[in-house]
C-alpha cells in the first residue's frame, strides 16, 4: 500500500514535469529560436518543388521520401511562419512520446514503469536541436514509424495468425528508411531479435516480412541514389577503415547517447564516470530471476546498430560528427524502453524503486541546464536568419535588390545568392535590379 501511494505521488510528480517541458520547449523555440542553416536550405528546395525528382532529392547519403512531402505541405501551409513548424516538430515529440508509452506499458502492465522512458525522453541536452531544428522532422519520422513497426510486432506475437498486421509491419518497416539514413537498415535489427527463431534454426514469419522490407529499401536507395552520392560518401569508401567506424560508433554511444544522458550538464568526464558507476553496479547486481528478454536485448540492438548505419558512411566525416546530438534521439527512445522494461523486471521495492525513480524525476531539470548549455550558441545564427529573413519578406515591388550571396551566418558557404531563397517568401514579383551573378 506504502510502494502505491509513493508510485502516485512520482506519477504525478513525473507527469507534471514532463507536460512543462513540453511546453517549455515550444515556448523557448519561439522565442530564442528560428529557421537553421539546412531549415532554410530545404525550404528553398520545397518552394521550387519539381514533383519527383524533389521527392527523391538526397541529404548526402541520406533518402527523405516521406520528409520532402510534409515539408512541402507545411510550406504551402505556413510560409516563413517559424512557430508553425516548431508546433508540427512538437506534436512529433509527442507522438513518439506515446509510442514509447504504449510499448511499455503493453510490455510491463505498469503505468509507473511505462511512464519512466517517457520522462527520460522529453527533454535532453543529447537531442533538443531535434525539436528546434526543422530538419528534426525527418528524424522525428523516422523514429515514429520504427516504434510503429515494433509496436506491430508486439501485436503479431499476441495474434501470431492475423494475417492484416504482416503487410502493416512490410509497409512500417519500409518507412524509417524512406524518412532518413539512419532508418536504411531498420529492417535488421527487429529481425536478429524477433525475426529468427534460434532454438528451431529457422526464420519466422515476421522474419520473412523484415527480410522483404529490407530487400524492398535496399532495391529503392540504389535506383534512386545511382552515382549521385558525393565523394565524403561514396560507397566504395564506407567499410574502407574498420578502425575509425568502431571509434565512430563507440564515442557516439557513450558520449552521445549514454553520456549525455547520464550527465546532461555537458561534462563529458562526468559521463564517463556515469558510465562506468552504471557498469559496476549491473555487474554486481545478483538476483535469481532471469532479468533480461528479447525486449531488453532489443533497446540494446537499436542503440548499437543505429551507430553501425552512422558510422559507415559518415566515418570520414570525422568524429566529431558522432558527437552531434541530434544522433541520439532514434536510439535512445529504444533504449529507453528496454531499460524500463528491465527495471519493471527487477521487482525493485522500498528505497532501490525510491532511487530510480527519483533518478528519472531529477533527470528532468537537470536536462534543461545541459539543454542551455547547448542553446545559448546554438540560438545565435538563428536569431540573425530571423532578422535577415524579416528584411527580405518585407520587400515591395519596385524594390532594387543586389543579387549577393546569402549572409554566411545563414549558410557558411558562398555557395547560394539571394534569388535561392527568394522563392520561400511567395511574392509575385522580381525584385533584382541586376541578377548578373559574378563569381
Amino acid at each position: 500500500m506504502r510502494t502505491a501511494k509513493i508510485d502516485i505521488v512520482y506519477v504525478v510528480i513525473g507527469w507534471i514535469l514532463t507536460i512543462f517541458s513540453v511546453v517549455m520547449l515550444y515556448r523557448q523555440g519561439v522565442i530564442r529560436s528560428f529557421f537553421h542553416q539546412d531549415d532554410v536550405i530545404e525550404l528553398a528546395v520545397v518552394a521550387d518543388w519539381q514533383g519527383w525528382k524533389t521527392v527523391g532529392h538526397l541529404n548526402n547519403e541520406h533518402l527523405n521520401i516521406i520528409f520532402w512531402p510534409l515539408l512541402r505541405a507545411e510550406w504551402l501551409w505556413f510560409g516563413t511562419t517559424y512557430p508553425a513548424y516548431l508546433l508540427m516538430n512538437i506534436v512529433l515529440h509527442v507522438i513518439v512520446l506515446s509510442l514509447m508509452f504504449s510499448i511499455t506499458y503493453r510490455l510491463t502492465k505498469s503505468f509507473v514503469w511505462a511512464s519512466v522512458p517517457v520522462w527520460g525522453m522529453v527533454i535532453n541536452s543529447s537531442w533538443f536541436t531535434v525539436v528546434w531544428w526543422i530538419t528534426g522532422q525527418m528524424f522525428f519520422l523516422a523514429t515514429i514509424f520504427a516504434l510503429l513497426s515494433y509496436w506491430v510486432i508486439l501485436k503479431i506475437i499476441e495474434r501470431p495468425k492475423s494475417k492484416v498486421l504482416v503487410p502493416v509491419l512490410y509497409i512500417l518497416s519500409i518507412l524509417p528508411g524512406l524518412s532518413w539514413g539512419i532508418g536504411l537498415t531498420w529492417p535488421i535489427w527487429p529481425f536478429l531479435v524477433f525475426g529468427f527463431d534460434y532454438l528451431k534454426k529457422r526464420v519466422n514469419h515476421i522474419g520473412y516480412t523484415l527480410i522483404a522490407a529490407q530487400m524492398t529499401l535496399g532495391i529503392i536507395y540504389l535506383s534512386l541514389v545511382g552515382s549521385n552520392l558525393s565523394v565524403h560518401t561514396d560507397p566504395k569508401t564506407w567499410l574502407s577503415n574498420p578502425p575509425a567506424i568502431i571509434n565512430f560508433m563507440i564515442m557516439g554511444l557513450s558520449k552521445t547517447v549514454v553520456g549525455r544522458w547520464l550527465w546532461p550538464g555537458e561534462n563529458l568526464r562526468a559521463s564517463v564516470v556515469s558510465i562506468l558507476i552504471v557498469l559496476v553496479l549491473t555487474l554486481i547486481y545478483r538476483s535469481r530471476r532471469k532479468l533480461l528478454d528479447n525486449h531488453i536485448l532489443f533497446g540494446f540492438v537499436v542503440a548499437i546498430g543505429s551507430f553501425v548505419t552512422l558510422a559507415v558512411p559518415r566515418w570520414k566525416f570525422g568524429i566529431e560528427h558522432a558527437l552531434a546530438n541530434y544522433y541520439a534521439y532514434f536510439p535512445l527512445s529504444f533504449l529507453l524502453i528496454g531499460v524500463a522494461v528491465l527495471l519493471y523486471r527487477m521487482k525493485l521495492t522500498g528505497i532501490k524503486r525510491v532511487l530510480i525513480m527519483s533518478i528519472f524525476l531529477v533527470h528532468i531539470p537537470l536536462s534543461w541546464t545541459g539543454f542551455e548549455s547547448w542553446a545559448k550558441p546554438w540560438v545565435v545564427r538563428p536569431q540573425q536568419t530571423r532578422a535577415y529573413f524579416a528584411e527580405l519578406n518585407s520587400t515591395h515591388p519596385g524594390s532594387c535588390l543586389e543579387n549577393r550571396f546569402i549572409p554566411e551566418y545563414v549558410v557558411p558557404q558562398n555557395i547560394w545568392r539571394i534569388d535561392f531563397l527568394w522563392p520561400i517568401f511567395k511574392k509575385d514579383f522580381d525584385p533584382f535590379c541586376n541578377k548578373k551573378n559574378e563569381p
